[in-house]
């Protein structure tokens, strides 16, 4: 069975999928930056395959969301979850793939209805919002309770954006696709910008990349990892930074032309160096889904 949700009558959009197995359990499922609607079902695939009922959210970019990454109410996620709960379902995980990943623990950290995180390249600070790519909105991406969640601005966007990208075209490290992992990379970490994963109630799995091509997945997740190790985490936790991947884990990928598959390869290094190793990364970041799933 299928069924859409409209932000106007239901206070979220997404679309709702039923499962024909593990009937007490759901998956709120939410993609990444730049994805639309399409796209997020169809790298839910794998997920709908095994059984999942799952609701494929939308929190920007789908038809009737805003179309800029700034003030996204946490309370999409929080209304979803009393939708789930009223409907019967009691056990709720978030999936969440990269901006989503990020969304999924920060949603989690304040709503205690959720047993299960899923964060799939995530990044652990929640960000200024941005328009375009490169102008700052001195504001939130994210809100709670109609208040901007504290967040750490990108001071580089701030700056003298010629002076910076001069400094930047001399690194060695960096490249022109890497523009957007160097803005992470120089912001400031500010603690009061950081997600509190310590305060979760749910098992986690963590999954990174070495060198990340779009944020600091490969730092993000240890860092994490030692936080909730050091405040005495009591749920599950799991985390893993594969070597040679690329930003595109833990989803299936659709059936795509070659002249997309080699955009795709160009956008992102990994896909390109390594191409085997990344579908089998791939392939494992799912089965290590399932397989958390299976114990939750």
């Amino acid at each position: 069975m299928k069924r859409e949700y409209i932000l106007e009558k239901d206070g979220f959009r997404a679309i709702w999928f039923e499962g024909n197995e593990n009937r007490d359990r759901v998956i709120i499922y939410m993609s990444g930056a730049g994805i639309n609607e399409k796209m997020t079902i169809d790298a839910s695939k794998y997920l709908r395959d095994a059984g999942y009922s799952i609701l494929c959210l939308g929190f920007y970019l789908w038809d009737g969301l805003p179309k800029e990454m700034w003030r996204i109410p946490v309370e999409y996620v929080e209304r979803a979850v009393a939708e789930l709960k009223q409907n019967g379902f009691h056990k709720i995980a978030v999936h969440g793939m990269s901006t989503g990943a990020g969304y999924a623990l920060l949603c989690a950290s304040f709503i205690p209805d959720i047993s299960c995180v899923l964060a799939v390249v995530p990044y652990d600070y929640v960000m200024e919002g941005v328009k375009n790519g490169i102008f700052p909105q001195n504001c939130s991406v994210y809100t709670w309770r109609g208040k901007d969640v504290p967040y750490s601005k990108f001071g580089i966007l701030h700056n003298n954006l010629l002076k910076e990208f001069i400094t930047f075209s001399r690194l060695k490290n960096y490249d022109m696709i890497h523009m957007m992992r160097y803005a992470y990379d120089v912001s400031e970490h500010a603690e009061i910008g950081r997600i509190k994963v310590e305060n979760i109630h749910a098992d986690l799995l963590l999954l990174g990349v070495e060198a990340d091509d779009c944020w600091p997945s490969d730092a993000a997740v240890p860092r994490m990892e030692k936080i909730l190790k050091n405040t005495g985490y009591p749920y599950r936790v799991k985390t893993h930074v594969y070597e040679k991947a690329s930003h595109l884990l833990g989803c299936e990928l659709p059936q795509i032309s070659k002249f997309m598959k080699m955009i795709m390869r160009n956008m992102f290094v990994a896909e390109k160096k390594w191409p085997a190793e990344c579908e089998k990364a791939r392939k494992d970041s799912m089965m290590q889904i399932l397989a958390f799933l299976q114990d939750w």
